[in-house]
């Protein structure tokens, strides 16, 4: 089981944050600024959508009870948009059929790493699928919008401005974003504790709402 969490653990935000920026270091360290821009606001507009999603939990309990939907899942999305962009730019250079199969790749392993989100019960099917669908979403419109423009030009400032712009992220610890979600959480909706994540949330929910916007709660650690 631990061995399995560790995989999990590829979609995590200390490890695809950085990656991701440094995806972007690599891009402007080519002189290819469009391609870089769309990536930025690409990858960021769908980081914005999940965390909404899980401030809308952690904040208000909202959710579908119905379809067990608590919030959509960060390590689905990241690795779904991020692993597939990686090898898409890796081989940009190789032949369109290598350049293809290096995308359907990506998106295999998004698609395992998503099921095995589901089988160690972090997340249900009905969480990570949308969120598997967000993050193929982003990297899919960004590479159309690549292959559009100029091929980055490889020059010998990218490979290190890539890994300054990584080693920057990883200082900055962004594994600590989890935790200003709940901060914003709390202080937009006013509440003491945050709902938890427990599949008794509805129950919760329903308890809390006739006494008013406070009530009680308790974070479930681990939650992907």
């Amino acid at each position: 089981m631990t061995q399995w969490a560790q995989i999990v653990d590829l979609g995590h935000t200390a490890v695809m944050l950085p990656l991701a920026g440094a995806i972007a270091g690599w891009l402007v360290a080519a002189r290819a600024w469009k391609a870089a821009l769309y990536w930025c606001v690409l990858f960021a507009a769908g980081l914005g959508v999940v965390a909404s999603s899980k401030i809308a939990f952690l904040g208000w309990g909202w959710g579908i009870p119905s379809l067990d939907f608590q919030a959509l899942s960060g390590h689905a999305f990241r690795v779904s948009a991020v692993i597939p962009v990686s090898l898409f730019l890796l081989l940009r250079g190789a032949s369109s059929p290598l350049r293809t199969g290096g995308v359907v790749l990506g998106m295999g392993v998004s698609i395992a790493l998503g099921a095995l989100l589901v089988h160690l019960k972090f997340h249900t099917l009905s969480e990570v699928v949308p969120s598997l669908i967000l993050g193929a979403s982003v990297s899919l419109c960004f590479m159309r919008i690549a292959t559009a423009l100029p091929t980055p030009r490889w020059n010998r400032w990218a490979l290190p401005v890539s890994i300054i712009v990584l080693m920057g992220i990883c200082v900055l610890k962004p594994s600590s974003i989890n935790h200003r979600l709940v901060d914003i959480a709390l202080y937009l909706s006013g509440r003491e504790q945050p709902y938890g994540w427990s599949r008794h949330w509805a129950l919760e929910v329903a308890a809390c709402r006739p006494s008013g916007a406070h009530g009680t709660g308790r974070a479930r650690q681990g939650r992907k």
